[in-house]
């Protein structure tokens, strides 16, 4: 079984949560992030989740939004003061280059202080990257830039992770069996029009996604501060149209899949 960690389920303006980032551990010892929170607080969630820094090894980003990016800077600076640290960040060609010089204006020559223990890789919608024994594919998901979800498979279990999307279909097509779906809920079905217009799903969307897909369990993130949106009517929503087991992730929690 695979394991996933929590290091971020806020969306940007969320003051009580850290912003988005998950972490997958890898048999071999290393780890895996799907994107970077929001700035320093990646750190701090890396060091409370007990995962040193040298482990980091591979970082996906689904979009270049600063709550998912804005921890890239800080990783990087941290990195290279740790000669056993290196990193390949992987993202669809557009965000890489967007990161790239992002990086440039707010910390020039940061990519020469890591030089070759820095490597920079294009996704391809569909095409799987192949890790030790984990398996993640990249889908193209309908948010207001260019992002990508992922399809993660291993040891035969597989976790599907939506991203920040509005509903759509390629969520549920490569979600299809998975044994855990990580799906964002950014409000109530009663806020689904403005989520919709904001890039977003509601909690009763994301219910919908995992019954659609036919999912072993459901978890929630990229949450609004709580007097927003109450995380435990959002997950009792999304249990309503999903009728399976649903939780909604606060930071550093950890589940199997």
């Amino acid at each position: 079984m695979g394991r996933v960690i929590f290091l971020g389920t806020g969306d940007p303006l969320n003051a009580e949560r850290a912003q988005s980032s998950l972490a997958v551990r890898l048999s071999g010892g290393e780890t895996i992030l799907f994107d970077a929170s929001s700035g320093t607080i990646l750190l701090g969630r890396l060091r409370d989740a007990d995962i040193p820094i040298e482990e980091v090894r591979h970082l996906f980003v689904t979009h270049r939004h600063f709550d998912h990016a804005g921890g890239l800077a800080p990783l990087l600076i941290s990195m290279a003061t740790l000669p056993a640290a290196s990193l390949t960040i992987y993202a669809l060609p557009g965000t890489l280059k967007a990161l790239r010089e992002l990086l440039a204006l707010t910390i020039p020559g940061v990519e020469d202080w890591l030089g070759d223990r820095l490597n920079w890789r294009e996704l391809a919608p569909g095409k799987p990257i192949l890790l030790e024994n984990t398996e993640m594919t990249p889908f193209l998901v309908d948010h207001s830039v260019e992002c990508v979800g992922y399809r993660i498979a291993q040891n035969g279990s597989v976790l599907a992770f939506s991203a920040d999307t509005r509903p759509c279909r390629a969520v549920v097509e490569h979600s299809r069996g998975a044994d855990l779906l990580i799906h964002e809920a950014y409000g109530t079905k009663d806020e689904s029009e403005w989520a919709h217009a904001v890039g977003h799903s509601s909690a009763s969307d994301a219910g919908e996604v995992a019954r659609a897909a036919g999912v072993g369990r459901l978890v929630l993130t990229h949450f609004r501060e709580n007097r927003c949106a109450d995380p435990g009517e959002l997950a009792a929503e999304a249990g309503a149209s999903f009728g399976g087991p649903v939780r909604a992730a606060s930071d550093l929690d950890s589940f199997e899949f």
